[in-house]
């Protein structure tokens, strides 16, 4: 069975996210959820933070259309429906365009309350290593300053005197 035109931009996303960042190997783990969230394509775990599992979301689309002329950017759309529903996660959440013909990769992040449909989506930030680093720090970075307020929760075992 030949591999669909989803599979070869997911197999690409993959790729990109999971090249070794340096002698120590990659620095993201990208599990595909298979339509398990509205709005959410993958959840990427950062590998080698301390103490935690950062993680944040993507949405993604393919192209083979290539780019704008005027400001090269990457020709895939994203409803607007799609762009408020991922940016209402409490997390790090980012759309990322594969170019399947160059096999290449551009993120944004997704925030803001003024948030529209995306017609073309930049191609400022390839997912390449500087990106990448970059990336991981800023997950990294949101997930510290989340987890300086402590936990608690009514639902844990008491003990018992």
């Amino acid at each position: 069975m030949a591999d669909t035109s989803e599979d070869k931009s997911r197999e690409i996303f993959i790729k990109l996210m999971s090249e070794p960042h340096s002698d120590s190997g990659a620095i993201f783990k990208p599990r595909y959820l298979e339509d398990k969230l509205p709005y959410v394509d993958y959840i990427v775990e950062l590998v080698g933070a301390p103490g935690t599992v950062p993680y944040f979301f993507v949405q993604f689309k393919s192209t083979k259309l290539g780019y704008t002329k005027k400001d090269k950017r990457l020709r895939v759309k994203f409803p607007q429906e799609n762009v408020r529903g991922l940016a209402a996660y409490s997390a790090p959440t980012y759309i990322v365009g594969i170019d399947e013909k160059e096999e290449t990769g551009y993120l944004i992040s997704v925030e803001g309350e003024e948030l529209s449909a995306i017609a073309s989506i930049p191609s400022l930030f390839p997912i390449n290593m500087q990106n990448r680093g970059n990336l991981w720090n800023e997950v990294n970075d949101f997930w510290l300053k989340c987890n300086r307020v402590k936990k608690t929760s009514q639902f844990i075992e008491a003990e018992e005197n």
